[in-house]
């Protein structure tokens, strides 16, 4: 087995990428804009929403807050989904990442393909947030009006961006370190 740099420099990414995810699951997507962006201040994340944004459990569940917003409440519940599924491939591509840089680069394949996976599942949790950020629903006003885009909305964007970052490495055939090596490894 040929050691290359690009497989280890994904693997690197995607193991941060896994930590960004996993982080910004449980954090705020969004706080309150007029007290700052640190401190106890009221914030919402994909659990619930917060009075003071340090605790670690919500005060107030979505069931409550968004009772007269049933589309929205749907899209916090399968932004919440999302986030789940993605914290497992993200893992499981972090994972296989380190196995194809030291062992089997068969995987690599299988690597592309949980990337694409976590690309698209990512993407589906922060596309959900923006949504819900500038548009306005029955009763419930645009989330924007009251907060700005947080922490955790951030983690998962940086998260996501690594993630494609991590699909052009996979395409990118592997040269070997060693240059007397004349076979490039796909």
């Amino acid at each position: 087995m040929e050691f290359t740099v690009t497989l280890l420099l994904y693997a690197i990414f995607q193991f941060i990428a896994f930590l960004f995810v996993l982080v910004a699951t449980p954090l705020d997507m969004f706080r309150v804009k007029e007290l700052g962006r640190f401190g106890s201040t009221p914030c919402l994340t994909l659990w619930g929403g917060k009075e003071n944004c340090n605790d670690l459990k919500s005060d107030t569940s979505y069931h409550e807050l968004w009772s007269f917003c049933l589309e929205r409440f749907s899209r916090f519940r399968l932004a919440q989904v999302f986030a789940v599924i993605s914290i497992f491939v993200y893992g499981s591509a972090a994972l296989l990442g380190f196995i194809v840089v030291f062992c089997c680069i068969c995987l690599r394949w299988v690597c592309l393909a949980l990337n694409i996976t976590g690309a698209v599942t990512v993407c589906v949790v922060w596309v959900l947030m923006v949504f819900d950020y500038y548009n306005a629903e029955g009763l419930c006003p645009a989330i924007n009006t009251r907060f700005n885009f947080a922490s955790g909305f951030a983690l998962l964007l940086a998260a996501w961006c690594l993630d494609i970052i991590n699909i052009v490495f996979l395409l990118i055939p592997c040269q070997p370190m060693d240059p007397s090596k004349e076979n490039t490894q796909w």
